[in-house]
């Protein structure tokens, strides 16, 4: 059985089951329960199997979050083009949006890309992912310096209040405390993400 299972993970199907594996796993138990083996298990194939992609868990983790770190950049990116509008202030509030709701919608990985061991043994690809968006932030907020927000603030100082504002909303949200205390419906966490925003990026 197992053969046959190793056989139908071919071509990188294996790389991609593991990542998704992992990610339910973390979403249903945490990081900490999180191994190989146990993705080995899950999916039907030999302890081994996962180790021709990851050498261990460090390693899987930092695969993990720079899928992460792709996905929230294309998901701010989407919501820029999505507005149609070419006002640099229009789009940085809207990537800000994008960025908040594919964090709450994707718990589990958001908190991926902040843990101790993704950090600690980051590989060239996670480093990667982790600059490439933060360089398309930073030209997002170069524009609007530009269309006259905040022109006497250094750029890099405008750039990490733009990312920290988000990002440390996002946080306190998913810890219990704001999670059991907000309690919000669909609706309201739209209006809370917009009003977030609106602080960072106001719009004329």
């Amino acid at each position: 059985m197992r053969l046959k299972q190793e056989k139908a993970y071919h071509h990188g199907n294996l790389r991609a089951g593991i990542l998704q594996r992992a990610a339910e796993v973390i979403a249903a138990e945490g990081i900490e329960a999180l191994s190989l083996r146990g993705i080995a298990r899950d999916l039907g194939v030999s302890h081994s199997a996962p180790n021709r992609h990851f050498k261990n868990k460090a390693a899987l983790l930092s695969a993990l979050a720079a899928t992460g770190w792709l996905q929230v950049r294309d998901a701010t990116l989407s919501a820029a083009e999505e507005t149609g509008n070419d006002d640099p202030l229009v789009r940085l509030n809207a990537m800000g949006r994008g960025y908040m709701r594919w964090a709450l919608q994707h718990r589990s990985l958001f908190r991926s890309l902040h843990h101790p061991d993704v950090n600690r043994f980051a590989t060239d690809e996670l480093k990667d992912a982790i600059s490439g968006f933060a360089e398309t932030v930073r030209e997002a907020v170069k524009k609007t310096q530009e269309a006259g927000r905040h022109p006497d603030v250094p750029l890099d100082v405008l750039s990490l209040f733009t990312n920290a504002v988000p990002m440390g909303a996002t946080t306190v949200l998913l810890e219990p405390l704001g999670e059991s205390s907000m309690n919000l419906s669909p609706e309201d966490e739209e209006a809370l993400i917009e009003q977030v925003i609106n602080l960072v990026v106001p719009l004329k």
